[in-house]
């Protein structure tokens, strides 16, 4: 039976451990104050009652929100109360006291000191709190409610929350006698039984006083042992008074394996302080109200709700940059040039096909191949050049090595006469960069393409379909609020279904995301139909939160449409003047014959609006960069106005230096093509 009992019990423990374990989720409960004991026991979700002692057992008091650290897994709570538990009124302790009042009490003279220890212990009981009293009896002195002797009555229980009650009936189980027996375990196993009816989730305390070794009880040290690991949220304290040197191992073993602590009284003086440091273990407690932070919250905007895209017909007049560019100290023909491998891939190649002025500048040899064979009359100077500083310093033969590159590649595979083509080189161009940059120094290095014949270096000209939008970019911004800090974030921007563009890092999201609709590409944001983003972030709590925008709605206008609908086909005709000289803003020679091209356009065009845009590469300063770009597109301005060919409503100018660069800085033929001015003519066909 004792078995059946004992594997009941060990599957009710385990249960219970399981369930509250699953409902706790691991709590952790800690306390900032060094050195500490804290053991702590949770009442509910968001409430748990703490322990906190110094290295000598007694209870810190005074201690603060700030003074502890409530976690679960990765999470941290924020705590929003702390209460000294004498200053609840709303929860109640359970403390069940099991006193030894064996005849040896007399002998021994402790009885008094006991009950005056007593009453200062439950001094600190409040109303709300619940006590229940296990003395002891011994079998046949009568209980009055069945036949002693058979049922082997040896304790007697009281339960009262006024203190005075239990105070005499702890006074009436010494006087007017004591037990001749002492019946410990039987009174720990009834001290048990009556916590085991209080409620799971509440907190129960025993305290067990005893006088002498337990030689009369029925129930045995084993069962007790078993009959405890049956109750939760249950801490246990032992005073020994036993005769004998040292701890009693059994009670050693209960109280401290119950979460609470054992001492010696030596004598009956000694009752006193150690129910006070009982008491202050037991009352002192603190119940941590506190809240685990939520996951962060917010939503995503975006700007603007739509987006038009038409296509428009795209008349481009690129110039042609007769500079090909090597990098330090070498002569090979660098790999963003494109190259055709036979004389046999020269037959396909047109420059009509190329569209932007950059694929067109990296076509460049190719461009001019071509142009050479149309043009068989046509003789070229290939002027080689180096830096003439560092690596390069005075190489005047890696300078020719250069220009003979470049002569080879319009033998083999353009099939250019060599004798049409004169080999020349120097330490720096006639008209350099400034070598006291970087840049300067790399747009140095490069062969300079001289032609006989006009129509060699002519302007590249082409026309093909263009997307062009009603804005320049589109804006996310998150809106987020966060207990705890974040610490990763990720942002999609999508296209329908498709990723378009992913942007992570560490803490804060930015405020805002810029993206650049041509760097997406229109045409291909044309076919989506529509943009929308999402984000997800991830606090340091492990918390995630996702959340995604409106859908930016995608208008594309066909050319075709237009045509049909007869709203007129709108038409961009752009013309890129030949590179400046460094620091130049003069129009001469090429220039000036491309200025009086888009004049004479614009004489043929009605109700045609023209663009001056002047444009600097990143060398020299902001402010200096801006009123040079400006200097060159009123030279423009300028001859347009002079000719009379249309009102100064119609035409517009500005120079943008170094800021929104049409090529790309980063590259020697992108600072040389930034130095530039773009006229662009706008009309409806």
């Amino acid at each position: 039976m004792k078995k059946i009992v004992y594997v009941l019990c060990l599957l009710l423990a385990v249960f219970t451990w399981v369930d509250r374990s699953l409902a706790l989720d691991d709590l952790e409960v800690q306390t900032l104050r060094q050195p500490a004991k804290l053991s702590f026991q949770p009442i509910e979700e968001g409430k748990v009652q703490v322990s906190v002692l110094d290295k000598d057992g007694e209870a810190i008091l005074g201690l603060k929100k700030e003074d502890f650290s409530i976690k679960r897994g990765m999470k941290t709570a924020k705590i929003l109360s702390v209460e000294d538990i004498q200053e609840q009124r709303n929860i109640g302790l359970n403390i069940v006291l099991v006193v030894d009042n064996s005849y040896s009490m007399e002998q021994r003279k402790a009885v008094e000191p006991l009950l005056a220890a007593m009453d200062s212990f439950l001094a600190l009981v409040r109303p709300i709190d619940n006590i229940h009293v296990v003395t002891f009896v011994d079998p046949g002195s009568g209980s009055g409610e069945q036949d002693a002797k058979q049922s082997r009555i040896s304790t007697r229980t009281f339960q009262s929350n006024e203190v005075s009650a239990v105070s005499q009936f702890l006074r009436g189980s010494f006087f007017p006698a004591t037990t001749d027996g002492t019946y410990l375990y039987d009174g720990m196993q009834k001290g048990l039984e009556i916590i085991g009816r209080m409620p799971a989730e509440s907190q129960k305390f025993m305290i067990i006083f005893s006088d002498g070794e337990d030689i009369n009880s029925k129930v045995k040290s084993e069962e007790v042992a078993l009959s405890a690991k049956c109750v939760t949220n249950f801490a246990a304290y032992a005073v020994d008074y036993m005769d004998k040197p040292g701890l009693d191992r059994f009670l050693t073993s209960f109280a401290q394996g119950h979460g609470g602590m054992i001492r010696k009284a030596t004598s009956a003086n000694d009752f006193l302080p150690i129910l006070k440091k009982f008491s202050t273990t037991i009352f002192h407690r603190y119940l941590v109200t506190y809240r685990f932070l939520n996951p962060p919250t917010g939503t995503l905007a975006n700007a603007p709700s739509s987006v038009n895209i038409e296509e428009v017909t795209m008349v481009d007049s690129s110039p042609l940059l007769n500079h090909i560019y090597f990098d330090t100290g070498k002569s090979n023909i660098p790999d963003r040039y494109v190259a055709l491998s036979t004389p046999e891939e020269t037959k396909a190649f047109s420059e009509e096909k190329l569209r932007d002025t950059m694929e067109k500048y990296h076509h460049v040899l190719n461009v001019i191949g071509k142009r050479l064979l149309a043009n068989p009359e046509a003789r070229l100077t290939l002027v080689g050049c180096n830096s003439n500083t560092g690596v390069e310093k005075g190489k005047i033969a890696l300078a020719k090595s250069r220009a003979e590159a470049v002569s080879a590649y319009f033998q083999s595979v353009w099939g250019i006469d060599p004798a049409r083509m004169e080999i020349k080189a120097r330490n720096l161009p006639v008209v350099p960069s400034s070598s006291r940059v970087p840049e300067g120094i790399v747009e140095n290095q490069r062969v300079e393409i001289l032609a006989s014949h006009p129509a060699i270096l002519d302007t590249i000209k082409s026309t093909y379909l263009l997307e062009q939008s009603d804005t320049k970019e589109i804006r996310i911004t998150p809106s987020l609020q966060a207990e705890s800090e974040i610490e990763h974030w990720q942002l999609r921007l999508l296209g329908g279904d498709k990723v378009l563009e992913t942007k992570e890092g560490a803490g804060k999201p930015p405020a805002e995301f810029i993206f650049a609709l041509e760097a997406l590409g229109l045409r291909n944001i044309a076919a989506l139909g529509r943009i929308s983003a999402d984000l997800e972030v991830k606090d340091k709590e492990g918390n995630l939160f996702s959340t995604g925008s409106g859908p930016i709605a995608i208008n594309f206008i066909r050319r075709e449409e237009r045509i049909a609908q007869k709203t007129g086909n709108k038409v961009m005709e752009k013309y890129g003047l030949i590179l400046f000289d460094f620091d130049r803003t003069e129009l001469k020679d090429r220039n000036q014959i491309i200025v009086n091209r888009v004049i004479s356009r614009v004489a043929e065009l009605k109700a045609v609006s023209m663009d001056i845009a002047g444009h600097t590469d990143i060398i020299g300063t902001e402010k200096y960069n801006i009123d040079l770009s400006d200097r060159r597109a009123k030279a423009v301005y300028d001859t347009a106005i002079q000719t009379g060919i249309a009102a100064t409503d119609q035409i517009n100018y500005t120079g943008n230096g170094p800021n929104n660069p049409p090529y790309d800085n980063s590259l020697p033929e992108g600072r040389s093509l930034n130095r530039t001015v773009i006229i662009t003519l706008l009309y409806t066909e």
